[in-house]
């Protein structure tokens, strides 16, 4: 090489770190971040800048157009007064839980739903019965079946969920399926090939074009809905697939599926619009029609959050939710990287003498994010929080139930991706009945997990310790 092109080499890489160094400084990124992505720029010479390219870009650029006045007038039915609506179920938090409606207003202003009323709630931990409730919903559908989904699987329980869809085509039913790009990357697209034929409409989210302003690998879609005509719709933590739904089997993850009736479905609705319009540029529109079928009691507020919101809700109105608690704080979570502070909130918590119990998996299916989790439990350990591990199967529910008033179920993980770089969605659900059937579970998972302890878990090996601390440090770039 020449010194004329090392000269050119030389200059080319200061004005490319110059620019990426200013452009990562100008994204107001956490400080870990932000000197995890300085380094790699600037001293990986043209690795580092791709690196960033492909994982690193906070902010997309969304064409989805919010219609929250529309979703709003429509969540009663014909000729009802929203504000009426909204303001019942804020009177009616008021009364019931004085203290939890703070966490409602930040949520509210974070994500633009407003709490409904008069919702039932079922919470489905069998992975059996939620693949038949499921299949239920849709075999009795008379306008439309939308999807929704992180994960798709080619595999026989998709394929059974796929042949009640089938069989809704027939009957003249609107079928639409999005499924993500990268959590689907192994999808076989044969196993749509029957439905397509029949008029379903089938859009991966954000696909991989190498040479288009969205390309990454960020800013997935982790979300999970299944909507079924206007009043029925399932969500919570579960993919479409053998690990996640059917008949049980060692191999099978431990989730929630979350079965929800009542005026929060148009909520979600307007969530699965938003996400149709930014993948297809269709728009939806969100139903009017009067809401059928039974009502429930539970207060619901869904959380949607995502790189292209200015406000990041459900992190928001977790961290007011742990800052509110009076008595207990009850986390489960497959994926436990907290920022520092919601791990501080926790410590506090329990510092305070609020009984603080977390539940994580023992088998975990990525464990570079295992060994960084495992890094905060000392810290947690010291302040009283305790801390378990499932033990039979691979843990991928998440949930959090605090004082027996508020309860948080959803896809989002206890992590920087799910908080900041993915598209999530969470129900907030108020009430003791939801509360007490969460905590039911929640204790049912406990009891077949060990508890961690401090001193044991001090006492690990030197490589293990290292091993833990450096997947810690490189946690805000995967």
């Amino acid at each position: 090489m020449t010194s004329n092109q090392s000269l050119f080499y030389l200059i080319a890489w200061i004005l490319t770190s110059s620019w990426f160094t200013a452009r990562i400084l100008l994204e107001r990124r956490e400080p870990a971040s932000t000197i995890s992505w300085l380094f790699t720029v600037n001293v990986f010479p043209y690795v580092g800048p791709l690196l960033y390219l492909t994982f690193g870009r906070q902010r997309l650029a969304r064409t989805a157009q919010k219609r929250s006045a529309e979703i709003s007038a429509a969540l009663g039915g014909h000729e009802v007064d929203t504000s009426k609506l909204t303001s019942e179920a804020l009177e009616t938090l008021n009364a019931l839980y004085p203290q939890e409606t703070a966490v409602v207003k930040i949520a509210g202003k974070a994500s633009h739903y407003l709490p409904t009323q008069n919702n039932k709630v079922e919470i489905i931990d069998d992975p059996e019965v939620a693949l038949r409730e499921m299949k239920s919903a849709i075999d009795q559908a008379n306008t439309f079946v939308h999807l929704e989904y992180y994960i798709i699987n080619s595999d026989e329980v998709t394929d059974q969920l796929f042949s009640s869809l089938e069989a809704a085509l027939d009957r003249g039913v609107r079928v639409r399926i999005m499924y993500d790009a990268l959590g689907s990357l192994f999808l076989k697209k044969r196993t749509f090939i029957k439905l397509v034929k029949k008029g379903a409409k089938v859009a991966g989210f954000h696909p991989f074009r190498f040479f288009s302003l969205r390309f990454n690998v960020n800013f997935r879609n982790h979300r999970k809905i299944l909507l079924v005509d206007d009043n029925i719709a399932f969500t919570g933590g579960t993919n479409i697939g053998k690990e996640y739904l059917g008949s049980l089997s060692p191999t099978q993850w431990l989730d929630y599926t979350v079965k929800v009736e009542g005026p929060v479905t148009r909520q979600l609705q307007d969530v699965f619009c938003g996400d149709w319009h930014f993948t297809t540029e269709e728009e939806l529109p969100v139903s009017t029609s009067p809401i059928s079928g039974d009502t429930g009691d539970a207060v619901i507020q869904v959380l949607e959050s995502g790189p292209d919101t200015e406000f990041k809700s459900i992190y928001q109105a977790i961290f007011s939710a742990i800052n509110q608690a009076k008595k207990e704080i009850l986390l489960t979570t497959p994926y436990f990287i907290p920022d520092p502070a919601i791990n501080t909130a926790l410590q506090v918590a329990a510092m305070q003498g609020i009984k603080v119990q977390i539940i994580l998996p023992q088998k975990n299916d990525a464990p570079m994010v295992q060994r960084a989790s495992r890094s905060f439990y000392e810290d947690l350990l010291s302040c009283g929080v305790q801390i378990y591990e499932y033990i039979p199967r691979v843990l991928h529910a998440k949930m959090m139930i605090i004082d027996e008033k508020m309860t948080f179920l959803g896809s989002a993980n206890m992590d920087i991706r799910s908080f900041r770089l993915n598209f999530e969605l969470n129900l907030l659900i108020f009430g003791p009945g939801t509360a007490i059937q969460a905590k039911d579970f929640f204790m049912k998972d406990l009891s077949m997990s060990q508890r961690i302890d401090l001193d044991a878990h001090r006492s690990r090996p030197i490589h293990t310790k290292l091993a833990e601390n450096a997947c810690r440090i490189l946690s805000p770039i995967f």
